[in-house]
């Protein structure tokens, strides 16, 4: 999941740390800072990766606390395309979502670290077939334990039997969106059993709109900006430690190295492999080079009119760059799936909490190996031993 393109935006933020940060402020509710990260993107055609982080948003954290979210999501590719604000009002309705559900992201977690799982849960009936056995466990509202047993079948098998199901309870629409929504089969499925698990109750409730307009108070942040012509005090807002960890370079990075580079003494070599300022080069260089002293001059005065990032003061350079966090990967691997979990609870009534948590979050890798389960699977009885 980590974001590897560290091309810089607009105002000279790197990408990686702008989605990052636009994923804290949503799931912390700060519709302001929302605002910023968005519009950071959208000047910067970063449109689809932003989407892409929304999604990913709403699988983890979001969740079926509100499908009205996803299909505020899914209404970009509807449209074909999408302006400005309308992109700060959908991220915007997401930051004011308040009903979290990490369901989704909870399976993957208990998937990925039950490799040895053995079905210890009671049941009445002798299970002939793994799906019967994962069917059985949905109707019953044993959620984790479908999607623990339905991992040794096939995926196609999978999807069959969900497909079966949803078409029975009128959700057939919801999972074709979910089927197809993300490269990761895994998160797909995943979502696709929490689906079909849902009271009717919960479904509906999770169609319930949200607002979806822009804030005044953020309206008037946003003309604030607009109306700032300096690149260095255009910069207003810094990204968090806490949102660049984990899915940032800076994450693992020495504290005793700093990025500030990028934008100082290597300022030209990283706008020329930066996507959003490439194209603006490609006007005034010809392979590599200034097409003149002219063109030089045009484009510093053009894009940096009052002072380049080498001239700035080290405060404003570290609005959007500074030293690395200095964490293993492992750690800040933890301490993300740490900070999800505190601000998303799951809706089901299993124990969500983990005591220890081990996962690279590579589903494809972690659920490529089937387990095999003894067929038929034997009723289990609670016994109740009464004492006298």
């Amino acid at each position: 999941m980590k974001i590897i393109n560290q091309s810089l935006t607009k105002h000279l933020y790197r990408v990686d740390e702008v989605l990052s940060s636009l994923r804290w402020s949503i799931i912390n509710h700060n519709l302001t800072d929302t605002a910023f990260w968005t519009i950071e993107l959208c000047e910067s055609n970063f449109e689809q990766e932003c989407i892409d982080m929304l999604e990913t948003i709403w699988f983890y954290t979001i969740g079926f606390g509100s499908w009205f979210s996803l299909s505020l999501i899914q209404s970009v590719y509807e449209e074909g395309s999408i302006e400005q604000d309308n992109m700060v009002q959908i991220t915007c309705a997401l930051a004011r979502n308040k009903v979290c559900d990490s369901t989704i992201f909870h399976l993957l977690l208990r998937g990925a670290n039950s490799p040895d799982w053995k079905p210890m849960f009671p049941h009445s009936k002798e299970y002939q077939t793994i799906q019967e056995g994962v069917e059985d466990c949905l109707k019953r509202g044993k959620l984790n334990e479908s999607w623990l047993l339905g991992r040794s079948m096939d995926i196609d098998e999978q999807w069959h039997m969900l497909e079966q199901i949803a078409s029975d309870l009128g959700r057939i629409d919801a999972l074709s969106i979910l089927k197809e929504l993300r490269p990761c089969v895994y998160e797909n499925l995943a979502a696709a059993y929490v689906l079909v698990s849902l009271d009717e109750i919960t479904w509906t409730s999770s169609q319930k709109q949200i607002q979806n307009n822009i804030p005044k108070e953020v309206q008037e942040a946003i003309e604030d900006w607009q109306s700032e012509s300096s690149m260095r005090k255009r910069r207003a807002l810094k990204p968090k430690p806490e949102a660049i960890l984990y899915l940032t370079s800076r994450s693992e990075q020495s504290p005793y190295t700093s990025s500030e580079t990028d934008i100082q003494i290597g300022l030209l070599e990283s706008l020329k492999v930066s996507e959003y300022w490439t194209c603006i080069l490609e006007h005034y260089m010809t392979n590599g080079k200034w097409k003149s002293d002219e063109h030089l001059e045009a484009f510093y005065k053009s894009y940096f009119p009052d002072d380049i990032p080498d001239e700035w003061s080290l405060q404003s350079r570290e609005m959007s760059h500074g030293r690395g966090l200095g964490k293993s990967l492992e750690q800040a691997r933890a301490r993300f799936i740490y900070h999800t979990l505190q601000r998303s609870k799951s809706l089901e009534l299993w124990n969500s909490n983990f005591k220890e948590i081990d996962c690279t979050m590579d589903w494809s890798s972690l659920y490529s190996v089937k387990p095999v389960f003894q067929l038929p699977i034997k009723p289990l009885k609670k016994v109740f031993d009464i004492l006298s």
